[in-house]
């Protein structure tokens, strides 16, 4: 029975391992036009520096999505974005604290729109009293 069900639990993470590589055909065929721009916006997009105004307030343990390669700026809050599928380098889940304040990301445009706020510079001097 042990062996069944870990054959079955190895079936299945090499099965997830296929559907999530980028070489996919099928990935190829059903993707739309805007994942192609997307994957081509951040090749060529240098990185940002690193935001400067933030607060976290509410959102605290909120954990995303970031691509390791070293030309992505950006967080995603769905591990399934268009933008972070397309990355060419390994993936991270992290809190979003941690994404901004130590590796500089901002929130991606397709998946994270509704973080946005989290960099409103007005509303963070308002919250520091400055």
């Amino acid at each position: 029975m042990l062996k069944n069900t870990l054959a079955g639990m190895v079936c299945l993470l090499i099965s997830l391992a296929a559907c999530q590589s980028p070489d996919n055909a099928q990935t190829e065929q059903t993707g739309t036009q805007e994942a192609g721009t997307a994957a081509a916006d951040t090749v060529q997009r240098q990185p940002r520096p690193k935001p400067e105004h933030y607060s976290f307030k509410g959102v605290e343990k909120t954990r995303v999505y970031i691509c390791m390669d070293e030309t992505e700026d950006t967080f995603h809050q769905k591990h399934d974005c268009p933008v972070l599928v397309s990355c060419k380098s390994t993936f991270r889940n992290l809190t979003l604290p941690r994404a901004v304040e130590a590796f500089g990301r901002y929130n991606c445009e397709t998946c994270s729109a509704d973080l946005a706020y989290v960099f409103d510079e007005d509303a963070v001097q308002f919250e520091t009293g400055l």
